[in-house]
C-alpha cells in the first residue's frame, strides 16, 4: 500500500476505513462475492470496485491483482 493510499484511508472515518480494508482484503484474496465490480471500459484488464462514494481501481491479469488507485468517484477517473 502506498503512502498516498495510507493518508487517504487515515482521513476517512473509522467505520469507512475498516470497511475499505475489508474490501481490499477481499479483492486481494480474489473473493469478489458481495462486491460491486465492473470492468473499466477504456482500459483492458482494469476493473473498478464501488464502495459508497469511493472507487477502487485495480488490474487483474495472469492471476495477479494490482491495486492501481483508491479515491473518490469524482476525481478517480481523471487519472486514467
Amino acid at each position: 500500500m502506498t503512502k498516498a493510499w495510507q493518508k487517504f484511508l487515515q482521513k476517512l472515518e473509522l467505520k469507512y476505513r475498516e470497511n475499505l480494508e475489508i474490501i481490499l482484503l477481499k479483492i486481494m484474496k480474489k473473493d469478489f462475492s458481495d462486491l460491486d465490480i465492473k470492468p473499466v471500459s477504456w482500459k483492458k484488464w482494469f476493473f473498478r470496485c464501488r464502495a459508497w462514494k469511493i472507487r477502487i481501481i485495480y488490474s487483474y491479469r495472469n492471476e495477479i491483482i494490482i491495486i492501481e488507485d483508491i479515491w473518490f468517484r469524482w476525481d478517480i477517473y481523471k487519472w486514467f
